[in-house]
């Protein structure tokens, strides 16, 4: 800080003794270099390195730090059943708490996610077939058999990784439904 104070109070004189024409040319320059100090220590951390994924290699159970792109969510889970099989779900199918499927509130019914458990490593597949969770800070609700897949069926809540699989599995997947 003392530098900059020193290179300001020595940039004034100088501008003292300056002519006009140099006068104009040195500001721009004195210009130039504060607003290259500012953005220099302005403490904004360079976001694209934040958003790079950690790597995780499949099935070496490792928990998965970051969110690559948008297609990938990270929050809360919980699971839901008993009360619910055999009604309706949003898509119009019959809730199957032993089916590996899923409840979120704006994912499109019909796709396909992985969700993977961050404290334990272990990921189950879904299909995404009923609206949900209505319980504030929760992202994903998942049947009774996707729960168990993870490991979650005793605590009831897990922070997961839920990440939308490629639309092929998902055009498969609605035809599958549409034939029902």
């Amino acid at each position: 800080m003392k530098t900059m104070e020193y290179l300001l109070a020595s940039v004034i004189l100088r501008l003292q003794t300056l002519s006009r024409s140099g006068l104009l040319g040195f500001s721009v320059v004195v210009l130039a270099l504060s607003v290259i100090q500012g953005c220099s220590i302005s403490g904004i951390p360079n976001s694209s390195l934040q958003n790079r994924p950690d790597p995780v290699e499949a099935g070496s159970g490792a928990t998965p730090r970051s969110v690559p792109t948008a297609n990938v969510f990270v929050g809360a889970a919980s699971w839901y059943g008993p009360g619910f099989n055999g009604k309706k779900t949003a898509s119009g199918e019959i809730f199957d708490e032993t089916k590996l499927t899923a409840a979120h509130k704006t994912i499109p019914l019909g796709r396909k996610a992985r969700v993977t458990h961050w404290g334990n490593g272990k990921s189950v597949e879904v299909l995404i077939n009923d609206r949900g969770p209505y319980v504030e800070g929760r992202m994903i609700d998942l049947s009774h058999a996707a729960a168990k897949a993870l490991g979650m069926i005793d605590n009831g809540i897990a922070k997961v990784q839920v990440e939308l699989l490629h639309e092929a599995v998902v055009l498969e997947n609605v035809q599958s439904l549409n034939r029902r």
